[in-house]
């Protein structure tokens, strides 16, 4: 029994030595607080602290006007890092895979979505939410490969009209309130019809999106409740819808 215990305690000391040095212990939520405190506008909320991968460095959860931010922070409390962190080795921005995870839309949310949606391209293939506005030269972009892709049965898209001035907003609300096709919406259709339905339409968008913190189009909402904001070149889209890459898709 006791050479047991023996082997036991000398297999917990093996595991214990194997722990990974860099997870270095994280400050209190005090000793952040007023770190930040010395440099951060008040109203900094901050949700969590946690450990990275990397000696010396923790990850913080803050929430900052409102909407989610990630920064870093010594293990000592002795400095800190606002900006995105990169994996040298794959390349990864470490950030923005921290940020998708924790403002991942919930089935609720994701449910919400499909209330807010303008018009749609395609009958089958995956489902994906697309955020544009509509002087966004970006998102033009972003919506041929989509067309291409929807043409191809490979997706359906769901548009999302997200406004980022007073002028488009207008513009959005009467292609809401006439019931326009994406042809139209990116042709600049534009109508003097400012129904309540699409006034509310456009409010509820907003409202949700800010609360995720998506503020830029265009915005990719994936039906794992996962968003990416900033265009996705073909290649990569396929590769976040788990789809196989295409001949013809840009490298």
């Amino acid at each position: 029994m006791i050479a047991n215990k023996n082997i036991f305690w000398a297999i917990m000391l093996f595991l214990l030595l194997l722990v990974d040095p860099v997870y270095a212990q994280c400050p209190s939520m005090e000793q952040v607080r007023k770190g930040i405190g010395k440099f951060a506008a008040k109203g900094v909320q901050i949700i969590t602290i946690q450990p990275t991968a990397y000696s010396e460095i923790c990850e913080v959860h803050v929430r900052l006007q409102g909407r989610p931010r990630i920064l870093y922070v010594g293990s000592k409390s002795d400095f800190f890092l606002m900006g995105q962190l990169y994996d040298a080795s794959s390349g990864r921005n470490l950030t923005r895979n921290t940020l998708e995870t924790i403002t991942r839309f919930s089935s609720e949310e994701m449910a919400r979505l499909k209330d807010l949606t303008a018009f749609s391209l395609g009958n089958s293939g995956k489902i994906l939410y697309y955020v544009t506005d509509p002087k966004c030269s970006y998102c033009k972009k972003g919506s041929e490969i989509l067309l291409k892709m929807a043409s191809a049965g490979e997706v359906q898209v769901k548009f999302i009209l997200f406004p980022l001035s007073k002028s488009n907003r207008e513009q959005s609300v009467s292609v809401i309130c006439d019931d326009k096709s994406l042809q139209e919406f990116e042709s600049g259709y534009r109508s003097d019809n400012q129904c309540p339905d699409g006034i509310k339409k456009i409010e509820r968008t907003f409202n949700l999106l800010k609360k995720k913190g998506i503020g830029g189009t265009p915005t990719y909402i994936f039906s794992d409740g996962r968003f990416h904001s900033g265009l996705l070149k073909e290649q990569k889209l396929r590769s976040r819808l788990g789809l196989r890459s295409s001949n013809s898709s840009e490298k």
